[in-house]
């Protein structure tokens, strides 16, 4: 149902880049229950925001219900949510 492959996130902080998520697998089936924990700014948030489909990630592969979301246009993610 939700697959993460190798997510990455950086985000721009002056002339450098914060690495937020490095590498990220995650795999989700339908019917489980996950928890997300960590310590502030372990990337939590910026996690949930991408499984959300309300941020993009930089490299890697996102799969909701066999869907690649990478690049999918605002319209097609707002249905998906």
């Amino acid at each position: 149902m939700i697959s993460l492959s190798n997510v990455h996130k950086s985000y721009a902080m002056g002339s450098s880049k914060l690495h937020v998520l490095k590498g990220i697998d995650l795999h989700i089936a339908q019917g489980e229950f996950v928890s997300i924990m960590g310590s502030s700014g372990s990337g939590k948030s910026t996690l949930l925001n991408i499984v959300g489909i309300l941020d993009n990630y930089d490299e890697g592969a996102y799969y909701l219900n066999g869907k690649l979301v990478k690049n999918m246009s605002e319209k097609q993610a707002a249905k998906l949510r």
